[in-house]
């Protein structure tokens, strides 16, 4: 993968970015209070709002893809690298030892 894709499936990933994050550090801030009692909960919260964000914005961005499309980068290409992405920050902010 080159830089240019790498810009072009960043500013994909913006487009949910902050929803995400906030998330992902909610989902944080109760593993810690939890001790990780609670992790297959949130693991599965994460993973369900994952699924609704693709669904939100796959509606909302289906006229961007041919944008994308022409710049080199699938719409499976997208979605993996800033899904996967997305869940590996998950992962590794829950797993910091605190």
């Amino acid at each position: 993968m080159n830089i240019k894709s790498i810009r072009i499936i960043w500013t994909f990933y913006t487009a949910f970015a902050v929803p995400s994050m906030a998330i992902t550090l909610s989902c944080l801030s109760l593993n810690i209070e939890s001790g990780l009692r609670l992790y297959s909960i949130i693991f599965w919260f994460k993973v369900a709002t994952l699924s609704l964000m693709f669904l939100a914005v796959n509606s909302y961005k289906k006229h961007e893809y041919f944008y994308y499309y022409n710049l080199g980068v699938s719409k499976v290409k997208l979605w993996a690298s800033t899904l996967s992405f997305d869940f590996f920050i998950f992962l590794f902010l829950n797993f910091l030892p605190y």
